[in-house]
């Protein structure tokens, strides 16, 4: 057998864009940028881009980032769009808000299982939650 990545984790080149940390990102002409339809097979991107004092900072088209790769089985940080109440192994599925995850699934594509505390809801666009990426790419509809 021949291994080509065995710890979920493959860098790739992105778009002229800021990257964040938990958000969801695709492929568009050869480099990753961030997600804004359901049904997108996605990468989550491992950290943010960030300058020498950590302020956020735009790439240059083609400048790679650590993304995850989907059924890696890794136990990730993902963003989450606002007011969500995650159950424990509760099904996490791509939102049509830019690069975010949430609970519904009409049209949406599954990335994985919520594995943080039981009944926890988000408060803010984007805050982390822990899903542990048990799903193929392309994901469950």
């Amino acid at each position: 057998m021949a291994v080509v990545n065995d710890k979920g984790i493959i860098n790739l080149p992105c778009a002229n864009e800021v990257i964040y940390e938990g958000y969801c990102y695709v492929s568009s002409s050869g480099n990753m940028t961030k997600t804004t339809t359901a049904s997108d097979d996605v990468l989550i991107a491992v950290e943010s881009s960030i300058d020498s004092e950590g302020a956020a900072k735009t790439l240059a088209a083609g400048q790679k980032m650590p993304f995850f790769v989907m059924g890696s089985g890794r136990t990730v940080k993902v963003a989450s769009a606002i007011s969500i109440t995650y159950t424990l192994l509760c099904p996490v599925y791509l939102s049509t808000t830019d690069g975010l995850v949430d609970t519904t699934s009409s049209s949406a594509t599954m990335i994985g299982h919520y594995v943080g505390p039981n009944n926890v809801a988000t408060v803010a666009s984007g805050d982390l939650i822990d899903v542990i990426l048990d799903v193929p790419c392309g994901g469950l509809a």
